[in-house]
């Protein structure tokens, strides 16, 4: 039997259609990326080294050896600030020195200082009184949208509001105006009671396989507060730093090498905080095993045939 159903984050409609998992095409092992074994290549402009092929570095940590994670501004940004009709900044922020690093094989700490270079790129942009949003995404491999295979992230401030945030803080504002209580809470509860599409449940964060998704397989990791981006703290980021730590390790386990993107849907800036306090920072973490096909692109309305209960199972960590 069919389900007609709405992701309560995005309002996206998604057909449940599990029995289509039995598809031949959906017996098809992982077609896996060939994994990147070189720590260093010569020709590479993000690794350690090859710094004159890039622009000068906005933020560095650095260990005994030379920088760890580095921040430089794009040579090819979507935005910059002489546009008068989209303002902002775009920076690639290298996750490692290592060519052959990745969130399959990053450890804890290499994590932690990635994550401390998110937060302080993005304090310093968010003190820019133009910029409305700033966006955190990563794209892995060439099928995530990848121009470089060595591993980065890009951060760039922009002086609107995406539609995409906008419809998410306008749904949760409905449902908040209605109920009197925060989505997210009511998600996270909801979530918790059932038990079966849970990952992790941290004292802060919920890791969860959400059911309703037009992207299959996807993960988020849903913040259980209403704390802000640039608010979190030292140990906010090592509780991350550990999340991303065991769940990377998980889905390579069980999915091997393949590609993903990661958006970090954060709040607004230059508004006031109380407006979007029923907004909670979450992340999407999207799988690029699977393409849109002719009724998705066609009609906006999604078939989703994974079992997201079985998934979170295999993916479950302490």
């Amino acid at each position: 039997m069919r389900e007609l159903r709405r992701d309560p984050i995005t309002n996206d409609i998604v057909v449940l259609a599990k029995n289509r998992s039995k598809r031949p095409m959906d017996k098809v092992r992982f077609q896996c990326d060939k994994e990147v074994k070189e720590e260093y290549k010569e020709d590479c402009p993000f690794c350690r080294g090859n710094e004159k092929h890039t622009e000068s570095p906005t933020f560095e940590i650095k260990g005994k050896d030379g920088w760890l994670v580095r921040s430089v501004y794009n040579k090819y940004p979507i935005v910059d600030s002489l546009s008068e009709e989209i303002y902002g900044e775009h920076e690639v922020m290298i996750d490692t020195n290592r060519h052959d690093g990745s969130f399959y094989n990053m450890s804890e700490n290499e994590f932690l200082y990635l994550l401390k270079m998110y937060k302080h790129r993005y304090e310093h942009m968010s003190k820019n009184e133009k910029v409305k949003y700033i966006s955190i995404f990563k794209n892995f491999l060439r099928g995530a949208g990848a121009s470089l295979l060595h591993p980065h992230s890009q951060i760039i401030s922009l002086s609107i509001v995406p539609p995409e945030i906008e419809n998410e803080i306008n749904i949760s504002e409905k449902y908040y105006n209605k109920y009197k209580k925060s989505l997210y809470e009511a998600i996270i509860e909801d979530e918790v009671k059932y038990g079966h599409r849970i990952i992790h449940n941290h004292r802060d964060y919920l890791v969860i396989v959400p059911e309703i998704t037009k992207y299959g397989g996807e993960i988020r990791v849903l913040f259980k507060s209403n704390k802000r981006f640039e608010e979190l703290k030292e140990r906010d980021l090592e509780e991350l730093a550990k999340i991303f730590r065991n769940l990377f390790k998980k889905i390579y386990n069980v999915q091997g090498y393949n590609p993903f993107n990661i958006c970090i849907h954060t709040h607004p800036l230059n508004t006031p905080k109380s407006k979007n306090s029923h907004f909670h920072t979450h992340i999407h973490i999207i799988p690029r095993k699977y393409s849109f096909g002719g009724f998705e692109l066609g009609t906006d309305v999604y078939v989703s045939s994974i079992n997201a209960d079985k998934l979170a199972k295999r993916l479950r960590f302490d």
